[in-house]
């Protein structure tokens, strides 16, 4: 009489634990990676979305203090950078460099600042550069016709910083 064994041994099952249990860890494992950069996307886009906001109330503004309502270019000796005549309050700024406090220096906001919120801090920065063979040079604090506007957010989530740029002219 011939018996067959039917069922699994207990090294089988074993060994079948193991081999599920691992598996099922490496898919743990990537989902608990993906999963959790989920929200990554939409807090740099509010970021960004923040920056414009931002970049377009400064850019809204006239080029400088001694520029003519309705425009027109200023003399050189006339322009400079800065919060001009006791401008304390941002609802008092009425030209781009108001934004700063001196040429080449970045200054801090908060998000409530602009009407925003969320959790990042907004820099500013604005200085002089001239256009040479079709290409943005930095003049840093010599006055020239054109004003670069740095608006930079940085992300407490994250750590990330993003900066958007924009050359403003004297005209």
């Amino acid at each position: 009489m011939s018996t067959k064994n039917k069922g699994f041994t207990l090294i089988e099952i074993i060994i079948f634990i193991v081999v599920f249990t691992v598996g099922v860890m490496g898919i743990m494992i990537l989902f608990y990676n993906t999963l959790g950069k989920t929200s990554d996307p939409i807090i740099r886009h509010k970021a960004i979305v923040a920056a414009q906001t931002v970049l377009e109330e400064i850019i809204s503004k006239k080029f400088d203090e001694d520029t003519l309502n309705g425009g027109g270019t200023i003399n050189l000796d006339k322009i400079n950078i800065g919060n001009e005549n006791n401008e304390n309050s941002m609802n008092k700024y009425d030209d781009v460099d108001d934004y700063v406090d001196s040429c080449d220096t970045e200054k801090e906001y908060q998000p409530s600042d602009f009407g925003l919120n969320g959790n990042y801090k907004i820099f500013v920065n604005v200085h002089f550069v001239k256009i040479e063979n079709g290409k943005i040079v930095s003049n840093s604090c010599t006055a020239t016709n054109y004003k670069l506007i740095q608006v930079s957010v940085e992300s407490d989530l994250l750590k990330e910083r993003y900066t958007l740029e924009y050359v403003k002219g004297n005209f």
